[in-house]
């Protein structure tokens, strides 16, 4: 039955304890991180910000991999860490060809509609492949799904019906329904009963919704782009919005807890009810 454990491999009782550590030091590391940007001056900010991230994101892929071998065997282990791992590289890239002053310039211009955003979706779609495969779908009626798309939905239309349709505007409904799938699978498929999973998906996908926004109505309308007055200092909207990095940062870590508590609780429930 998809889901269940496979019988020949072993199910101790308790997951490492220092990974878990780890992976609550990053959520709070990242959090704590993210109320710096008022402290930190912003270059620095976003390296410390983009290292981290993709460093925490192939950390993560190696606790994925790890469970997967030593630990349950779940197939929903081995798309979590290709989605960790393909992230890592895509945040590398994207910080190489948008912020090092090097590439900038050169990279600026196409951000929101390179490759990056490419891996930025295949991150979700890896977990909506996982979910579907890992358990059976439950009942959730057609007219809730439908008010949760439209509701997704009616952010980036609005944008579309001000600013018209473009590439980055496209790309901008896209990424708010790729969102709007992951959270429907997600509720579909049982997870949102599983806390630590259920805050993680929807943190990332909190973040992306902002990090879409940032991409288009910040950096290409002016108008957006706001001025935050600070201590001693200011900032724009856009700048303020960097905090998505280590948003995502802890949403990435707080999802590889929730998949391990899901494996522990779902084994459980496995052994003492067998098919």
């Amino acid at each position: 039955m998809p889901g269940d454990p496979d019988p020949g491999v072993h199910m101790p009782g308790t997951f490492p304890p220092h990974v878990r550590y780890g992976l609550w030091g990053i959520v709070a590391f990242s959090l704590i991180f993210t109320l710096l940007i008022v402290v930190i001056p912003l270059p620095l900010y976003r390296l410390i910000g983009n290292t981290f991230e993709a460093v925490a994101a192939l950390f993560c892929m190696g606790v994925c991999l790890y469970a997967y071998r030593f630990w349950s065997g779940r197939i929903i282990l081995v798309l979590a860490a290709f989605a960790f791992g393909e992230y890592a590289l895509a945040t590398a890239f994207w910080y190489l060809f948008t912020l090092v002053p090097l590439t900038a310039n050169l990279g600026r211009p196409f951000v929101f509609t390179s490759v990056a955003e490419l891996a930025f979706f295949g991150f979700m779609l890896f977990f909506i492949a996982g979910f579907q495969i890992e358990r059976e779908k439950e009942p959730f009626p057609l007219y809730y799904r439908i008010l949760l798309v439209l509701l997704f939905l009616a952010v980036p239309a609005i944008v579309i019906a001000k600013y018209g349709i473009g590439v980055r505007t496209a790309l901008l409904l896209v990424q708010f329904m790729v969102v709007a799938w992951l959270i429907i699978v997600t509720i579909s498929h049982g997870f949102f009963r599983y806390p630590l999973l259920w805050a993680g998906i929807c943190l990332r996908a909190l973040v992306s919704m902002l990090y879409g926004l940032r991409e288009t109505l910040f950096l290409y309308y002016p108008s957006w782009n706001v001025t935050v007055p600070l201590q001693g200092s200011t900032l724009s909207v856009y700048d303020l919005a960097s905090i998505v990095g280590p948003l995502i940062t802890a949403s990435i870590a707080l999802i590889t807890l929730g998949l391990l508590s899901y494996i522990r609780a779902s084994g459980n429930e496995s052994r003492s009810n067998p098919v």
